[in-house]
Order: structure tokens, then C-alpha cells, then sequence
């Protein structure tokens, strides 16, 4: 039986129906681009969308989408605010890939490398300008490094301040300005050692019940950074805030390592530079945000005393190093030999 012929009306509806199919295709793949999609990193962080760390991860995604070199081959995904729990649950799942980048505290990361830890010294660093003087010289990088053998590459450092006493009875100068204080600390035995060594009691509470014992008096003083002395309103209750710094823990800014190493040589450069532009920038909103809790605390009454030197300190807490000495070798003093 002859084949009848297409009538020319239904071949042009087949026509732009295949037009119309190869249109869709051309959206899915990308306005027809055949090229595979950008990387989608997950970054967990456990601060709020305005807190500084927040704010420099924030230009890190920014600078990898304005980078030709990363930007069709990677794209940040942050998740803030905790919502991936806590730093040690996001350090895990960054252990094995759930995630690709956590910026996290320096403390927890001592079970992936006990070098690490030799930041949780007490008195460690003179002062602020040291600290940093140390971190983005050749020993910052050493340890750095040291994370590398258990899958992670740390990029960049960043700022979380320094803890410093607070308390309601009187200025803390010197050592023996603590004696006789009951000081909350955090869950931590190197905390613990040292409130000892300074002569003071140290007390494990809830970060929650702090307010509550300063204004019963059920402990004399804590030790914390100023815009946490600012926003738990610790100022209320305990006039006196005294900047010895003896805590000056960074933050890290770590990659997954075999994530890290999927990227090519030129991508893994432009992270690396986009990551210590961040740094730089998170630790100017930090010292903004530092100063900000300043005035308020102060506006509201506190007395904020200064400490320009904690050799005092330092002489107190030895025992302290003097059990850790085996643990960290000679970390300590080649980190307070830097000039």
C-alpha cells in the first residue's frame, strides 16, 4: 500500500516540536554550554550571618565567584549559623566529605593534630600583634600543615579575639589580684590549671548560667572575649573587665583534602589567595566588632583595665607547661622567640 503523504501542516508541528525539545535541552545543559558544572562545596560555620567570621567567609564565596580561574569550576555553599551542629560535628562530617570546608575554632582540632593544641597555652603570645606575627610566618604554616596527614588543608587563619577575666570584686592586674576568686571556666583542663596556678577556684558552669551566679554571686568572675562579656550582658553584673588576653585561640579555615585535590593546580593557587584576602578582611570586621562591644560595655559602666604585660602571668601558669612540655616539645619556644 503507497505511504501517504505528510500533510505539511503536521511535519511543521513536528518541526517546532523539536525545536521546542532541543530548546529545553539547550536550558538544562546551560544555554547549550556542554562544559560540566561548578563544584557545589558546602561551608559550615557556626556563627550568625553578621557575626565577623560570618562576614569573611561571605567575601570568600564572593571572591571565588569573581574569580575566572575558580568560578566555572567551583561555588560556595554557606551554611551558617550552626545548622550543620556543632564545630566538632562539622569537623566531622569534613572528615569525611559531607562537607567540604569548616571554619572552625583551633581548640577541637587538637585530636586531628597534637601540634595544634599548643595554641590552647595560656600566656602564649605577648600580645595580639605577636600572635599574628607567628601565624602568618613560617611557623603559622608549619601548623598548618600538620593537619594535612588526616585529609585536611588548612587555608587560612582567622581572628576570634582573646578571653580575658572578668569579675565582680576588683581590678585584675597581676597574678595576685585572682587569689580567692571563683572563676567560671569553660570545660577544659588547661583552663582549669590555670585559674589554679593564679590562685583562684575554677568553676565548671553552663555558658547559660553565668549571668545568673555572677548576680547570685554563686561564682566571682568568668573569663570570655569582649562581644561575649557584651551580648550575654555579663557587664551587669560584673563591673570589672581586665584585658590580659591569656586566651588567644584562632580560628582555621580547613578544606577537605581529596575536595582540595580534585581542583587543578591554578584553582587550588586562586583558593589559597581568595582565602588569606578573606582572612584579612574577617580580622578588620573582628576588630570592629571588638571595638563596638568596647563602647557599649563601657557606656554602660564597666571599667576596663589594662594589662601591658603578662610576664607576671606567664611566670604563674609554668607549671602549667611544665606538664605539657613532653606533649608539645619545642613549639613553645620557638613561638615565643618570634620577635
Amino acid at each position: 500500500m503507497p505511504s501517504c503523504p505528510m500533510p505539511r501542516s503536521f511535519r511543521a508541528c513536528l518541526g517546532l516540536f523539536s525545536m521546542f525539545g532541543m530548546l529545553l535541552c539547550c536550558l538544562a545543559c546551560g544555554s547549550g554550554d556542554t562544559s560540566p558544572s561548578p563544584r557545589r562545596w558546602v561551608v559550615s560555620n557556626v556563627h550568625a550571618a553578621d557575626y565577623p567570621t560570618a562576614r569573611g567567609l561571605e567575601d570568600l564565596a564572593e571572591a571565588v565567584q569573581g574569580d575566572p580561574r575558580l568560578a566555572s569550576h567551583l561555588t560556595l555553599d554557606l551554611q551558617l549559623g550552626g545548622v550543620l551542629g556543632n564545630e566538632k560535628e562539622s569537623l566531622e562530617k569534613l572528615g569525611f566529605g559531607a562537607v567540604q570546608m569548616v571554619c572552625s575554632s583551633a581548640a577541637p582540632l587538637a585530636e586531628f593534630s597534637s601540634t595544634i593544641g599548643v595554641l590552647t597555652l595560656p600566656y602564649l603570645f605577648r600580645d595580639g600583634d605577636h600572635m599574628w606575627r607567628v601565624l602568618d610566618g613560617p611557623l603559622g604554616d608549619e601548623l598548618l600543615a600538620s593537619l594535612t596527614p588526616s585529609g585536611l588543608v588548612g587555608l587560612a587563619w582567622y581572628d576570634a579575639g582573646a578571653r580575658s577575666f572578668y569579675n565582680r570584686e576588683r581590678p585584675i592586674r597581676r597574678p595576685e589580684d585572682l587569689v580567692g576568686l571563683k572563676i567560671r571556666v569553660q570545660k577544659s583542663e588547661i583552663m582549669r590549671r590555670m585559674v589554679t596556678s593564679l590562685g583562684a577556684s575554677p568553676v565548671s558552669l553552663g555558658f547559660k548560667e553565668v549571668y545568673t551566679s555572677l548576680y547570685t554571686g554563686n561564682i566571682d568572675g568568668a573569663e570570655n572575649n569582649l562581644p561575649s562579656y557584651r551580648s550575654e550582658r555579663h557587664f551587669e553584673v560584673a563591673k570589672h573587665y581586665s584585658l590580659d588576653r591569656h586566651s588567644m585561640i584562632p580560628d582555621l579555615l580547613l578544606v577537605h583534602r581529596p575536595s582540595f585535590e580534585a581542583l587543578g593546580d591554578a584553582q587550588q593557587l586562586a583558593l589559597r589567595q581568595a582565602a588569606l584576602a578573606s582572612s584579612q578582611a574577617q580580622r578588620r570586621y573582628w576588630q570592629e566588632y571588638e571595638a563596638e562591644a568596647l563602647a557599649t560595655v563601657q557606656a554602660a559602666g564597666s571599667e576596663i583595665h589594662r594589662v601591658d604585660d603578662v610576664a607576671a602571668f606567664q611566670a604563674a601558669v609554668q607549671p602549667v607547661y611544665d606538664e605539657l612540655a613532653g606533649t608539645y616539645g619545642d613549639w613553645i619556644d620557638r613561638i615565643r622567640s618570634v620577635e
